[in-house]
């Protein structure tokens, strides 16, 4: 058996296949003495063939087992088993990095989360004699944690990689100047495999050493300095680069701006239900008495928003993957994906153009007021619409048939604006919650956002709000 596919490998059974590379396969294997879960990995037969390999992958693996982080994997156990060698880590419940780029990339900010705490996983590593050699998005899993933010866990660290030499199949993910010149990796190789890392979650792309690319030239909204991030941290000479992973991750979250700390909700995984939240939301009760009550300030005195750099990217890009609402989209890239295909902020997703009526539009007719209707996760929120008109003139509230429970002025280092949410009842009897967002400044004020969700507003407010970058 060259991998682990049989119902049983050295104490394991094997429940099924998670994926292969290059060096062997992966499968999710039960302990049959344990009755535990783990992610075992199996080598193809070529590796225990070589006595000097086997001796450092057993020693690799023995020193893996003695790490305790929290950002990474625990490796259980490792051996020899009908002449193959194997190594078991900690499953963990949750979605690759890699599985998240193909449903449609992360936001800025979420990627940036991510980095940091895999930062966090290779700095221990290093400082503990171990690097991890070939650092992929398939490696970093995202986990759920009700009530907390997500945890980011570092797999595949206990597999040493094979000496330097023409076996082309067992190269790393994202490749340094120095690996392919056939030197050893160290600490700054790390930093540049974590700068790839950063810059495929931003793009989507993975990037071409013979061709880097600012990632900014490939999602034209992007924070311009996360193009210098990625450029320092992929430098050809390793001197150039950060010292560390954590300095690269200091310098990204400099760039995308403190919003990046800011801890995310757990997400829902029910997304089966989002088209009943749809027609819940769409048939909402209307004519429902609202009372006024006093607007609350606060907030201190904005801080003036610094003035926009002029953008280079290309309009052509922006039409492309947004058509007529590319002006909609370009107004609030950290809340809309990079496409209508894509993830935003919260996994809001299958952004569709609407008309006032909720009736589906084509994205590439031009309306003197484009509306954006965007699915949440649920948790908590259902939908999301932007509304902005097409001529830039400002958007003042409007009118509101909703139970208010709050009110305020909301000031943001980008800028200020009001802030009102409410709940009703909706046709199914369910409670439902809104928030309307409006904005002062001259880059927004021609737009206004509603959030809808079931449950409180209150705990809409308090929830969503605080982490959305506006």
């Amino acid at each position: 058996m060259s991998e682990p596919t049989q119902p049983s490998f050295a104490e394991y059974r094997i429940e099924r296949r998670l994926g292969s590379t290059a060096m062997g396969t992966t499968a999710l294997a039960r302990h049959t003495r344990l009755d535990r879960l783990d992610d075992l990995t199996v080598l193809l037969p070529r590796y225990s063939g070589d006595d000097a390999f086997r001796d450092h992958f057993l020693a690799t693996a023995e020193l893996a087992a003695r790490q305790r982080h929290p950002n990474l994997a625990v490796v259980r156990d490792a051996g020899v088993d009908n002449g193959l060698l194997w190594l078991a880590s900690e499953h963990v419940d949750g979605v690759n990095v890699a599985e998240i780029i193909r449903l449609g990339g992360l936001d800025p900010a979420r990627a940036v989360r991510i980095v940091a705490e895999v930062a966090k996983a290779l700095d221990e590593l290093h400082d503990n004699g171990l690097r991890h050699g070939d650092l992929n998005p398939a490696d970093v899993i995202v986990a759920e944690r009700p009530g907390e933010p997500d945890r980011v866990v570092l797999t595949g660290y206990g597999l040493p990689r094979p000496a330097p030499g023409p076996d082309e199949a067992a190269a790393p993910t994202y490749p340094t100047p120095e690996q392919t010149a056939g030197l050893p990796g160290e600490r700054r190789s790390e930093v540049y495999a974590l700068g790839c890392l950063l810059s495929e979650m931003l793009t989507g792309v993975r990037p071409d050493p013979a061709r880097p690319m600012p990632p900014s030239s490939q999602n034209p909204w992007l924070p311009a300095k996360l193009d210098a991030v990625v450029a320092r941290a992929t430098a050809p000479r390793p001197e150039d680069r950060y010292p560390d992973c954590a300095a690269l991750a200091d310098a990204a979250i400099d760039a995308v701006g403190p919003a990046s700390l800011a801890p995310r909700r757990p997400r829902s995984r029910r997304v089966r239900w989002l088209t009943v939240a749809a027609v819940v939301i769409i048939t909402a009760a209307v004519g429902i008495s609202a009372w006024a009550i006093p607007v609350r300030h606060t907030a201190a005195p904005a801080t003036p928003k610094p003035t926009p750099v002029a953008s280079t990217r290309s309009p052509e890009l922006k039409a492309a993957l947004w058509g007529a609402y590319a002006y909609v989209a370009d107004a609030f890239p950290n809340l809309l994906p990079v496409s209508a295909d894509g993830v935003g902020y919260q996994e809001l997703y299958n952004c569709h153009a609407v008309d006032s009526k909720h009736n589906d539009v084509s994205l590439y007719d031009q309306a003197a007021q484009g509306q954006l209707w965007c699915w949440g996760n649920r948790n908590p929120v259902w939908s999301v619409f932007v509304t902005c008109n097409a001529d830039r003139s400002p958007i003042l509230p409007q009118p509101w048939t909703y139970r208010t429970e709050g009110e305020e002025r909301w000031t943001r280092p980008t800028g200020t604006g009001y802030l009102r949410w409410g709940s009703y009842e909706s046709n199914a009897g369910t409670q439902m919650a809104a928030l309307d967002v409006y904005f002062d400044n001259p880059q927004e004020s021609f737009c206004w956002w509603r959030v809808q969700a079931q449950g409180s507003a209150s705990y809409l407010h308090t929830l969503w709000w605080p982490g959305v970058s506006v």
